[in-house]
Protein backbone atom coordinates (compact mmCIF):
# COMPACT_ATOMS: atom_id res chain seq x y z
CA UNK A 1 0.00 0.00 0.00
CA UNK A 2 1.35 3.31 -1.01
CA UNK A 3 1.67 5.83 1.80
CA UNK A 4 1.54 9.48 0.89
CA UNK A 5 2.88 12.24 3.12
CA UNK A 6 0.18 14.86 3.42
CA UNK A 7 1.36 18.29 4.67
CA UNK A 8 -1.93 19.47 6.10
CA UNK A 9 -3.00 20.97 9.40
CA UNK A 10 -5.70 18.98 11.19
CA UNK A 11 -7.91 20.52 13.84
CA UNK A 12 -7.06 18.94 17.15
CA UNK A 13 -9.92 19.67 19.51
CA UNK A 14 -8.82 16.90 21.84
CA UNK A 15 -5.15 17.89 22.12
CA UNK A 16 -4.13 18.05 25.79
CA UNK A 17 -0.64 19.49 25.39
CA UNK A 18 -0.60 22.10 22.64
CA UNK A 19 2.04 24.78 22.46
CA UNK A 20 1.76 28.48 23.11
CA UNK A 21 4.28 30.33 20.97
CA UNK A 22 3.77 33.71 22.56
CA UNK A 23 6.10 34.30 25.49
CA UNK A 24 9.33 35.80 24.18
CA UNK A 25 10.95 33.76 21.45
CA UNK A 26 10.49 30.32 22.94
CA UNK A 27 7.84 27.64 22.84
CA UNK A 28 6.39 26.57 26.16
CA UNK A 29 3.87 23.89 27.03
CA UNK A 30 0.38 25.21 27.61
CA UNK A 31 -2.51 23.26 29.09
CA UNK A 32 -5.83 24.73 28.04
CA UNK A 33 -7.49 23.34 31.18
CA UNK A 34 -6.34 26.30 33.22
CA UNK A 35 -5.86 26.11 36.97
CA UNK A 36 -5.18 29.56 38.36
CA UNK A 37 -2.38 28.76 40.79
CA UNK A 38 -0.70 26.24 38.49
CA UNK A 39 -1.03 28.65 35.58
CA UNK A 40 0.58 31.50 37.51
CA UNK A 41 3.41 29.23 38.62
CA UNK A 42 4.10 27.82 35.16
CA UNK A 43 3.63 31.07 33.20
CA UNK A 44 4.47 33.99 35.51
CA UNK A 45 5.05 36.28 32.54
CA UNK A 46 1.58 35.78 31.07
CA UNK A 47 -0.94 36.18 33.86
CA UNK A 48 -1.49 39.70 35.24
CA UNK A 49 -3.83 41.20 37.85
CA UNK A 50 -7.02 40.55 35.89
CA UNK A 51 -7.20 37.56 33.55
CA UNK A 52 -10.34 36.00 32.10
CA UNK A 53 -10.31 32.67 30.31
CA UNK A 54 -12.98 31.84 27.74
CA UNK A 55 -12.94 28.24 26.57
CA UNK A 56 -14.06 27.96 22.97
CA UNK A 57 -15.02 24.96 20.89
CA UNK A 58 -12.48 22.50 19.46
CA UNK A 59 -9.89 23.25 22.12
CA UNK A 60 -9.49 26.94 21.25
CA UNK A 61 -8.98 29.37 24.13
CA UNK A 62 -9.43 33.14 24.51
CA UNK A 63 -7.56 35.03 27.26
CA UNK A 64 -8.41 38.63 28.19
CA UNK A 65 -6.10 40.50 30.53
CA UNK A 66 -5.34 43.94 31.95
CA UNK A 67 -3.95 45.48 35.12
CA UNK A 68 -7.43 46.02 36.59
CA UNK A 69 -10.81 44.43 36.10
CA UNK A 70 -12.35 47.67 34.80
CA UNK A 71 -9.59 47.98 32.20
CA UNK A 72 -10.39 44.52 30.89
CA UNK A 73 -13.71 45.96 29.71
CA UNK A 74 -11.73 47.49 26.82
CA UNK A 75 -11.53 44.02 25.30
CA UNK A 76 -14.91 42.74 26.44
CA UNK A 77 -16.02 42.68 22.77
CA UNK A 78 -13.25 40.49 21.36
CA UNK A 79 -15.29 39.71 18.25
CA UNK A 80 -15.06 43.38 17.18
CA UNK A 81 -11.27 43.40 17.55
CA UNK A 82 -10.97 40.06 15.77
CA UNK A 83 -13.13 41.34 12.93
CA UNK A 84 -10.93 44.45 12.53
CA UNK A 85 -7.87 42.24 12.33
CA UNK A 86 -9.41 39.83 9.83
CA UNK A 87 -10.68 42.57 7.54
CA UNK A 88 -7.13 43.91 7.29
CA UNK A 89 -5.09 40.69 7.15
CA UNK A 90 -7.48 37.81 6.51
CA UNK A 91 -6.57 37.53 2.83
CA UNK A 92 -2.86 37.35 3.68
CA UNK A 93 -3.46 34.55 6.20
CA UNK A 94 -5.60 32.54 3.81
CA UNK A 95 -2.82 32.66 1.20
CA UNK A 96 -0.26 31.16 3.58
CA UNK A 97 0.81 27.60 2.71
CA UNK A 98 -0.52 24.77 4.86
CA UNK A 99 2.19 23.71 7.29
CA UNK A 100 2.47 22.26 10.77
CA UNK A 101 4.33 25.34 12.05
CA UNK A 102 2.77 27.54 14.71
CA UNK A 103 1.91 31.07 13.60
CA UNK A 104 2.17 33.91 16.11
CA UNK A 105 0.71 37.29 15.18
CA UNK A 106 0.81 40.47 17.25
CA UNK A 107 -1.64 43.18 16.26
CA UNK A 108 -2.11 46.75 17.55
CA UNK A 109 -5.08 48.36 15.79
CA UNK A 110 -4.13 51.85 17.02
CA UNK A 111 -0.50 51.72 15.84
CA UNK A 112 0.96 53.02 12.58
CA UNK A 113 0.66 50.70 9.59
CA UNK A 114 4.35 49.82 9.76
CA UNK A 115 4.04 48.79 13.44
CA UNK A 116 0.50 47.46 13.52
CA UNK A 117 1.28 43.80 12.93
CA UNK A 118 4.20 41.42 13.56
CA UNK A 119 4.41 37.85 12.27
CA UNK A 120 6.45 34.96 13.61
CA UNK A 121 6.52 31.27 12.87
CA UNK A 122 7.49 28.57 15.35
CA UNK A 123 8.33 25.09 14.10
CA UNK A 124 6.62 22.14 15.66
CA UNK A 125 9.20 20.58 18.02
CA UNK A 126 8.59 17.05 16.81
CA UNK A 127 6.84 15.37 13.88
CA UNK A 128 3.58 13.64 14.68
CA UNK A 129 1.64 11.39 12.36
CA UNK A 130 -1.64 9.57 12.07
CA UNK A 131 -3.33 7.37 9.48
CA UNK A 132 -6.32 8.82 7.65
CA UNK A 133 -7.99 6.92 4.79
CA UNK A 134 -5.00 4.57 4.63
CA UNK A 135 -2.64 7.45 4.15
CA UNK A 136 0.04 8.69 6.49
CA UNK A 137 -0.91 12.16 7.70
CA UNK A 138 1.36 14.65 9.44
CA UNK A 139 -0.52 16.29 12.30
CA UNK A 140 -0.28 19.87 13.47
CA UNK A 141 -0.18 19.89 17.29
CA UNK A 142 0.83 23.50 17.96
CA UNK A 143 -1.64 26.29 18.38
CA UNK A 144 -1.57 29.50 16.38
CA UNK A 145 -1.62 32.58 18.60
CA UNK A 146 -3.12 35.99 17.91
CA UNK A 147 -2.32 38.76 20.38
CA UNK A 148 -4.24 42.03 20.09
CA UNK A 149 -3.07 44.90 22.28
CA UNK A 150 -4.82 48.17 23.05
CA UNK A 151 -2.35 50.83 24.16
CA UNK A 152 -2.76 52.79 27.37
CA UNK A 153 -4.71 56.02 27.28
CA UNK A 154 -4.93 58.97 29.65
CA UNK A 155 -7.81 57.32 31.52
CA UNK A 156 -7.19 53.60 31.00
CA UNK A 157 -4.21 51.24 31.21
CA UNK A 158 -3.43 48.92 28.32
CA UNK A 159 -5.46 45.77 27.73
CA UNK A 160 -4.68 42.64 25.76
CA UNK A 161 -6.40 39.60 24.36
CA UNK A 162 -4.85 36.32 23.27
CA UNK A 163 -6.59 33.91 20.93
CA UNK A 164 -5.06 30.44 21.05
CA UNK A 165 -6.47 28.72 17.99
CA UNK A 166 -5.80 25.46 16.18
CA UNK A 167 -5.57 27.24 12.82
CA UNK A 168 -5.76 31.00 12.37
CA UNK A 169 -7.74 30.48 9.16
CA UNK A 170 -10.70 29.42 11.29
CA UNK A 171 -10.97 32.80 13.00
CA UNK A 172 -14.13 33.97 11.14
CA UNK A 173 -16.02 30.92 12.44
CA UNK A 174 -15.27 31.92 16.06
CA UNK A 175 -16.50 35.52 16.00
CA UNK A 176 -20.03 34.87 17.23
CA UNK A 177 -18.85 32.33 19.79
CA UNK A 178 -16.28 34.69 21.31
CA UNK A 179 -18.88 37.44 21.60
CA UNK A 180 -21.54 35.26 23.22
CA UNK A 181 -19.27 33.43 25.65
CA UNK A 182 -17.33 36.50 26.76
CA UNK A 183 -20.53 38.43 27.40
CA UNK A 184 -21.88 35.50 29.40
CA UNK A 185 -18.70 35.21 31.48
CA UNK A 186 -18.62 38.90 32.41
CA UNK A 187 -22.36 38.94 33.16
CA UNK A 188 -22.13 35.94 35.48
CA UNK A 189 -18.98 37.21 37.19
CA UNK A 190 -20.63 40.50 38.04
CA UNK A 191 -23.70 38.70 39.37
CA UNK A 192 -21.49 36.73 41.74
CA UNK A 193 -19.03 39.47 42.73
CA UNK A 194 -19.54 43.23 42.68
CA UNK A 195 -17.44 44.88 39.92
CA UNK A 196 -16.16 47.43 42.44
CA UNK A 197 -14.78 44.61 44.59
CA UNK A 198 -13.28 42.93 41.54
CA UNK A 199 -11.58 46.15 40.54
CA UNK A 200 -10.19 46.86 44.00
CA UNK A 201 -8.77 43.37 44.24
CA UNK A 202 -5.09 43.08 43.33
CA UNK A 203 -6.05 40.06 41.26
CA UNK A 204 -9.23 38.78 39.65
CA UNK A 205 -9.51 35.56 37.70
CA UNK A 206 -12.55 34.30 35.81
CA UNK A 207 -13.19 31.20 33.76
CA UNK A 208 -15.85 30.13 31.30
CA UNK A 209 -16.51 26.37 31.50
CA UNK A 210 -18.05 24.17 28.86
CA UNK A 211 -21.13 23.50 31.01
CA UNK A 212 -21.73 27.24 31.26
CA UNK A 213 -20.78 27.42 34.92
CA UNK A 214 -18.47 30.25 35.89
CA UNK A 215 -15.70 30.12 38.47
CA UNK A 216 -14.64 33.46 39.89
CA UNK A 217 -11.61 33.89 42.13
CA UNK A 218 -10.48 37.03 43.89
CA UNK A 219 -7.05 35.82 44.80
CA UNK A 220 -6.05 39.32 45.76
CA UNK A 221 -8.98 40.25 47.99
CA UNK A 222 -8.37 40.74 51.69
CA UNK A 223 -10.50 38.76 54.12
CA UNK A 224 -11.13 38.12 57.81
CA UNK A 225 -10.61 34.47 58.78
CA UNK A 226 -12.44 33.24 61.90
CA UNK A 227 -10.86 30.24 63.63
CA UNK A 228 -12.97 28.75 66.45
CA UNK A 229 -11.54 25.69 68.21
CA UNK A 230 -11.60 23.56 71.35
CA UNK A 231 -8.43 22.22 72.91
CA UNK A 232 -7.09 19.86 75.53
CA UNK A 233 -3.86 20.77 77.31
CA UNK A 234 -1.54 20.00 80.20
CA UNK A 235 -0.24 23.07 82.03
CA UNK A 236 1.59 23.33 85.35
CA UNK A 237 0.61 19.82 86.40
CA UNK A 238 -3.05 20.33 85.55
CA UNK A 239 -5.25 19.13 82.72
CA UNK A 240 -7.40 21.79 81.19
CA UNK A 241 -9.76 22.36 78.28
CA UNK A 242 -10.30 25.64 76.48
CA UNK A 243 -12.59 27.37 74.05
CA UNK A 244 -10.70 29.48 71.55
CA UNK A 245 -11.84 32.21 69.17
CA UNK A 246 -9.17 33.67 66.90
CA UNK A 247 -9.40 36.15 64.04
CA UNK A 248 -6.82 36.55 61.28
CA UNK A 249 -6.77 39.50 58.91
CA UNK A 250 -5.53 38.08 55.62
CA UNK A 251 -3.91 40.98 53.77
CA UNK A 252 -2.97 39.94 50.26
CA UNK A 253 -0.33 42.61 49.75
CA UNK A 254 1.34 42.00 53.13
CA UNK A 255 3.57 39.09 54.10
CA UNK A 256 2.38 39.52 57.72
CA UNK A 257 -1.09 38.19 58.59
CA UNK A 258 -2.07 39.67 62.00
CA UNK A 259 -4.04 37.50 64.41
CA UNK A 260 -6.00 38.34 67.59
CA UNK A 261 -7.99 36.04 69.84
CA UNK A 262 -9.41 35.10 73.21
CA UNK A 263 -8.81 31.79 75.01
CA UNK A 264 -11.05 30.77 77.91
CA UNK A 265 -9.46 27.95 79.92
CA UNK A 266 -11.23 25.51 82.28
CA UNK A 267 -9.36 23.58 85.02
CA UNK A 268 -11.25 20.73 86.65
CA UNK A 269 -10.54 19.34 90.12
CA UNK A 270 -12.24 17.83 93.15
CA UNK A 271 -13.07 19.91 96.17
CA UNK A 272 -13.40 18.62 99.72
CA UNK A 273 -15.99 15.92 99.91
CA UNK A 274 -15.27 14.74 96.37
CA UNK A 275 -17.46 17.33 94.72
CA UNK A 276 -16.08 18.25 91.25
CA UNK A 277 -15.31 21.89 90.66
CA UNK A 278 -13.56 23.98 88.04
CA UNK A 279 -11.94 27.38 87.68
CA UNK A 280 -11.76 29.62 84.64
CA UNK A 281 -8.93 31.73 83.31
CA UNK A 282 -8.96 33.85 80.17
CA UNK A 283 -6.20 35.21 77.93
CA UNK A 284 -6.34 37.76 75.15
CA UNK A 285 -3.68 37.23 72.50
CA UNK A 286 -2.15 38.84 69.44
CA UNK A 287 0.35 37.57 66.90
CA UNK A 288 0.76 36.28 63.37
CA UNK A 289 -0.72 33.48 61.31
CA UNK A 290 1.33 31.72 58.66
CA UNK A 291 -0.06 30.33 55.41
CA UNK A 292 1.14 28.18 52.57
CA UNK A 293 -0.34 27.50 49.14
CA UNK A 294 -2.04 24.21 48.52
CA UNK A 295 -4.21 22.61 45.85
CA UNK A 296 -6.07 20.43 48.36
CA UNK A 297 -8.00 23.05 50.37
CA UNK A 298 -9.51 26.49 49.97
CA UNK A 299 -9.97 29.35 52.42
CA UNK A 300 -12.54 31.62 50.86
CA UNK A 301 -11.58 31.28 47.22
CA UNK A 302 -7.87 31.11 47.88
CA UNK A 303 -5.96 27.83 47.51
CA UNK A 304 -4.16 28.28 50.83
CA UNK A 305 -4.07 26.68 54.27
CA UNK A 306 -2.94 27.78 57.69
CA UNK A 307 0.42 26.21 58.49
CA UNK A 308 0.92 27.71 61.95
CA UNK A 309 0.80 30.73 64.19
CA UNK A 310 2.77 32.55 66.86
CA UNK A 311 0.95 34.58 69.53
CA UNK A 312 1.59 36.39 72.79
CA UNK A 313 -1.25 36.42 75.34
CA UNK A 314 -1.98 38.21 78.60
CA UNK A 315 -4.12 36.98 81.49
CA UNK A 316 -7.24 39.18 81.79
CA UNK A 317 -9.57 36.83 83.68
CA UNK A 318 -8.03 35.02 86.68
CA UNK A 319 -9.54 32.53 89.08
CA UNK A 320 -7.83 30.04 91.35
CA UNK A 321 -4.11 29.60 91.93
CA UNK A 322 -3.00 28.16 88.59
CA UNK A 323 -1.61 31.48 87.38
CA UNK A 324 -0.10 34.47 89.13
CA UNK A 325 -1.28 38.00 88.39
CA UNK A 326 0.26 39.53 85.25
CA UNK A 327 0.87 36.14 83.64
CA UNK A 328 1.92 36.05 80.00
CA UNK A 329 1.51 33.20 77.55
CA UNK A 330 3.75 32.67 74.51
CA UNK A 331 2.23 30.11 72.15
CA UNK A 332 3.18 28.56 68.85
CA UNK A 333 1.02 26.42 66.61
CA UNK A 334 1.70 23.75 64.00
CA UNK A 335 -1.06 22.35 61.79
CA UNK A 336 -1.10 18.56 61.79
CA UNK A 337 -4.13 18.54 59.49
CA UNK A 338 -6.63 21.18 58.31
CA UNK A 339 -8.52 20.77 61.62
CA UNK A 340 -5.91 19.60 64.17
CA UNK A 341 -3.10 21.72 65.63
CA UNK A 342 -0.31 21.04 68.11
CA UNK A 343 0.37 24.12 70.25
CA UNK A 344 3.40 24.23 72.58
CA UNK A 345 3.27 27.08 75.08
CA UNK A 346 5.35 28.88 77.68
CA UNK A 347 3.80 30.70 80.65
CA UNK A 348 5.64 33.32 82.71
CA UNK A 349 4.99 36.45 84.75
CA UNK A 350 6.96 39.63 84.93
CA UNK A 351 10.07 39.63 82.80
CA UNK A 352 10.21 35.90 81.98
CA UNK A 353 9.91 34.84 85.62
CA UNK A 354 8.56 31.47 86.77
CA UNK A 355 8.75 29.96 83.31
CA UNK A 356 6.62 26.85 82.84
CA UNK A 357 5.91 24.93 79.62
CA UNK A 358 2.57 23.70 78.43
CA UNK A 359 1.16 21.73 75.51
CA UNK A 360 -2.26 21.74 73.88
CA UNK A 361 -3.96 19.89 71.05
CA UNK A 362 -6.66 21.96 69.33
CA UNK A 363 -9.45 20.81 67.06
CA UNK A 364 -11.15 23.43 64.92
CA UNK A 365 -10.57 25.76 62.01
Amino acid sequence: MKKTMLWIALLLGSVTDPLLAQIGDINVSFDSKLDAEKFKKDYPGLITPATLEVQLSKGNVLLLRASTYSAIKRVQRPDSLLRIFWESYGEIIEKQPLTTDGLSVRFEPEADDAEAVRWEKFPQPRSEFSVLNQELVRIKSVLDTLKIKLRATVNQPEAEMYLLINDLRDLPQLLEETREKTAYLIEQMEKETDPVILDRSPEAYGRYLGDRNVQVANFGSDMLIISPAVSLGYIRGNWMTSLNADFTLYLEKSHLKPRVGYHQQYFFSQAEGGKPTFVQNGFISAGLTFFQKTEATLIGRKPIKQSGQLTLGYLVHRRGAVYEPQTWRLSGGFSLSPFVKLEPEVYFNGFFKKLSPGLRISVGL
